[in-house]
């Protein structure tokens, strides 16, 4: 009876914990954000061909991903459309941050009051400063399950599973890893520093796989090995979070103190004889990324291509979690949680008095459940909890006439196009386009040539509000463009009008009799 109720509050747990997720990330969303490249990339594994002009800039980044080697198969397996499958492995996602903050709470505390208050904080959206990572995301990104997975590696190294452990963080890597390779420091250095036998295995893996690295860099991957030229530098120069040099003060102050955090309860938990040995292994760990951090920014700085690609400055996102299981312990759990002389003395690990735990875990969930409710129906007023599919919109009913093109058909619209209507074309029609800058700057992090393209492409095009018809008759020549989508008129042939939204045939004659009769305009 016992375990059935457990079992049922643990359900319901689950329930509340994604409810008050999805509040705080102001209700689930498709198509946003940096599913600007992962969709492309999916389409392509359900439908190879996709992107023929695309192709060179999507490899890039995809080359270090095995995400879609395995989801397309699974999408086409299930048969369900690729909106509803996002929106089930966004769930099996917040079930898995659910899961591992059962398997490290129980590891961290006491009492299962505690490891309600680590969830209901979980559930607080935040963003790591200036690392351009949100603590959770209002929509699927492979990144934010490959974290579910690393901080349950994490929950079972505590428990004495190293072996399972060992295995969570090595399924991280097929979801995103750069994410899981934090993980496999993480719980490595930890094995290290607290589990004596697993310190000759983990040696074994490391000695085999630096050959296989340094293979790799000196391979296919000299090129991360080059100091960023100039040109490079500068086209990343909006993607302020790749350099901790330039952080302003508070950013910081606000990182570092994680760790200062997690320092001080740690001492605190040691002195009152609660630490275990390998929660001193967790810790290690978490020096350890901070120590690499630091010796990461001066590298990144002057340009190191590999240093600046592992955006090292991620490693607070693991810190943040570990200084929040803390500081859920602090208000819950510690001595410093009773005032007065309810205090019981005897012995730091005695049960504390119901009530407090109560009314602070009430408060978490209290400022979870308002600030939720202020994302959810102020902020993002009049827009539904969980869109699993395009909102209905123009741009939306532009993209479909634009996926009926054949494949290949390539357009040219506002370089700004994802952020300014809510999706990319080739998210949300699966054709290419010429540039979509916020997306496309972030792939070439990852590559001179790419980078080069884009910094052209972005001179070539100039100010888009400005572009007249013979300058998109001149770029449409230079890089096989068929149409123009925009919202101010041009003196060219209009094929296609959607409320604000116009488009326009840039295909010449030639162009145009090597194309199927079905892309002409309706």
């Amino acid at each position: 009876m016992h375990t059935t109720v457990r079992r049922v509050a643990l359900f319901l747990g689950a329930l509340a914990f994604c409810l008050l997720a999805l509040l705080n990330v102001g209700g689930y969303r498709y198509g946003v954000s940096d599913q600007a490249f992962y969709i492309p990339i999916v389409l392509q594994g359900l439908e190879p061909g996709l992107f023929p002009h695309d192709a060179a800039l999507l490899a890039v980044q995809n080359r270090l991903l095995a995400f879609d080697d395995w989801f397309a198969p699974l999408v086409r397996l299930s048969g369900q459309s690729l909106p509803v499958a996002f929106f089930a492995a966004y769930l099996a996602g917040l079930a898995l941050l659910y899961a591992a903050c059962v398997v490290l709470g129980r590891s961290l505390y006491r009492t299962w009051w505690g490891v309600a208050a680590l969830a209901a904080a979980l559930t607080l959206r935040h963003r790591i400063p200036d690392t351009a990572v949100n603590s959770i995301e209002a929509y699927l990104h492979p990144r934010q399950l490959a974290f579910a997975v690393g901080l349950l590696a994490a929950g079972l190294f505590l428990r004495g599973r190293t072996a399972g452990a060992a295995a969570a963080v090595a399924g991280a890597c097929l979801f995103h890893p750069t994410t899981a390779l934090w993980f496999v420091m993480l719980v490595g250095v930890a094995g290290l520093v607290a589990d004596p036998a697993a310190r000759r295995p983990i040696l074994i893996v490391v000695a085999a796989l630096l050959p296989v690295t340094v293979v790799l860099l000196v391979g296919g991957f000299r090129e991360q090995l080059d100091v960023m030229s100039p040109s490079w530098s500068t086209l990343l120069e909006s993607k302020d979070y790749l350099l901790a040099t330039q952080w302003p003060m508070m950013t910081w102050f606000a990182n570092l103190g994680l760790a200062a955090i997690i320092a001080a309860v740690y001492d605190y938990r040691l002195s009152l004889g609660m630490a275990t040995c390998r929660e001193t292994g967790i810790v290690a760990g978490c020096l350890v990324l901070l120590a690499l951090f630091l010796v990461s920014v001066p590298l990144a700085s002057i340009g190191v291509a590999l240093v600046v690609q592992l955006q090292f400055s991620r490693i607070f996102w693991l810190l943040d979690v570990v200084a929040i299981a803390y500081a859920a312990w602090l208000v819950v759990e510690s001595p410093l949680a009773v005032r007065g002389r309810g205090l019981l003395r005897s012995t730091a690990a005695r049960l504390l008095q119901p009530r407090v735990r109560r009314a602070a875990i009430a408060l978490i969930v209290l400022a979870s459940l308002t600030r939720g409710s202020y994302v959810t129906f102020v902020e993002r007023a009049g827009h539904p909890l969980i869109e699993i599919d395009l909102p209905a919109s123009e741009w939306t009913e532009v993209m479909r006439w634009a996926g009926e093109r054949p494949v290949g058909t390539n357009f040219l619209t506002d370089p700004a196009h994802a952020w300014r209507y809510g999706s990319s074309v080739r998210a949300a029609s699966s054709r290419d386009v010429y540039l979509e800058s916020v997306k496309d700057i972030g792939i070439a992090i990852y590559s001179r040539a790419i980078a080069a393209r884009i910094s052209s492409r972005i001179a070539e095009l100039g100010d888009f509000a400005a572009l007249e018809a013979a300058h998109a008759r001149w770029l449409a020549k230079r890089h096989d463009l068929d149409y123009l989508i925009t919202e101010h008129a041009i003196d060219l042939p209009l094929v296609h009008r959607n409320g604000r939204f116009a488009v326009y045939d840039l295909r010449d004659d030639a162009r145009m009799a090597r194309r199927d009769p079905r892309s002409d305009g309706d």
